[in-house]
């Protein structure tokens, strides 16, 4: 199959080159070699600059109505170097390498349903545009170019489909807090009554929080990911940080676990702080167009399945400004951010496939 064939060979280039976030060699070069790519697919191509990078919009019109987008990035979490030493495999029909799942593997598979509707001028998709960002793994805030994307019609995001083959059609907020606290440091064996321990008092704070906040909603969750105190093995540590990998179903929810985390307790001669990064809001679910992609995937040979994420991704701030959106419409997969991350080669197709039919009903429904 040529088509597979054009996505294996892509695969073998994209995950070959380092793209390791905040790394802006790395990704400014994948930026370039999709937009390369994107032309010789017969697309309209934008590279636009911003602090953290290039981002690559493409686009494709037909007589159609309404605005799609197609959604990912380029950056990966796999330090620069893992792409010489881990190149991709092929093997019992799955693909193995650097960010084949998470989530080069869906940019091209997003890639090839827009050089299917390139080839088809006439179609009914109307205007459909490819966004990828370099910074997805390792930002806490809203994408630079989320202003590009506010008012489309709808949102498809290529992270990849689930192990059982399931697509995402609602995703937890989530963010990642800092806890810093600041004591009074003494000698360990001599004088530890005039010390302030930074880490006693995290580490009560810790339990607290996993007593307090971790699942007392549905669907909350609250992780200490990271603690670190002391410099020194017989000195009482006069500082210290903690990370809360903090998770909820609903904004409502996250707002209320968000000031839990900062409830403290009283430490006497220990000052404690907590950051305030929002993060990532909820992605809700648009029963009509979770609907409709899951019909389509089925019609297309593929399993049509739903689940709700606990992890983030761009399309949750997608759907925060009101663009219905789906998401893991990238190619079947698992294990992301390991040596082991896979995708299945034989769910390419079918999820082009269905992508191509999806953008062609969303813009016959808007003319």
């Amino acid at each position: 199959m040529p088509e597979l064939d054009r996505f294996q060979a892509r695969l073998v280039e994209l995950c070959g080159t380092d793209s390791f976030t905040g790394d802006r060699a790395g990704t400014d070069a994948v930026a370039r070699l999709l937009a390369g790519w994107a032309r010789e697919d017969g697309l309209a191509v934008e590279l636009v600059p911003s602090p953290v990078g290039l981002h690559v919009i493409a686009s494709t019109r037909g007589v159609g109505a309404g605005r799609t987008l197609l959604l990912g990035h380029h950056d990966t979490v796999f330090a620069p170097g893992t792409a010489t030493t881990r190149p991709v495999t092929f093997a019992h029909g799955r693909a193995h390498g650097p960010g084949v799942a998470d989530m080069k593997g869906g940019v091209l598979l997003a890639l090839e349903a827009m050089r299917a509707m390139a080839a088809d001028a006439r179609g009914p998709h109307g205007l459909v545009e490819l966004h990828c960002v370099p910074d997805e793994e390792g930002r806490n805030v809203e994408p630079f170019t989320l202003g590009r994307m506010r008012g489309a019609t709808a949102c498809l995001c290529f992270e990849c489909g689930r192990e059982s083959g399931a697509i995402v059609t609602a995703r937890k907020a989530g963010t990642w807090l800092t806890l810093t606290a600041r004591g009074r440091a003494s000698h360990a064996g001599t004088e530890p009554h005039l010390g302030r321990s930074a880490l006693m008092a995290l580490v009560h704070e810790a339990l607290r929080i996993q007593t307090e906040v971790d699942r007392a909603r549905p669907g909350i969750t609250a992780n200490v990911t990271w603690l670190r105190a002391g410099d020194v093995k017989n000195t009482i540590p006069d500082s210290g940080e903690a990370v809360v990998d903090l998770r909820a179903a609903t904004a409502a929810d996250m707002a209320w676990a968000f000031a839990r985390v900062g409830a403290f307790t009283e430490h006497e001669g220990v000052a404690l702080d907590r950051s305030n990064e929002l993060g990532f809001p909820p992605m809700e679910r648009d029963a009509r167009l979770a609907k409709r992609t899951l019909a389509l995937l089925a019609a297309h040979g593929a399993v049509a399945l739903e689940e709700v994420a606990g992890g983030v991704s761009d399309a949750s701030w997608t759907s925060s400004v009101g663009v219905p959106s789906v998401d893991g419409l990238g190619p079947v997969g698992g294990l992301d951010h390991t040596v082991d991350e896979y995708i299945d080669l034989a769910s390419v197709a079918p999820r082009v496939a269905a992508t191509v039919a999806l953008c062609r009903e969303i813009g016959a429904d808007c003319t």
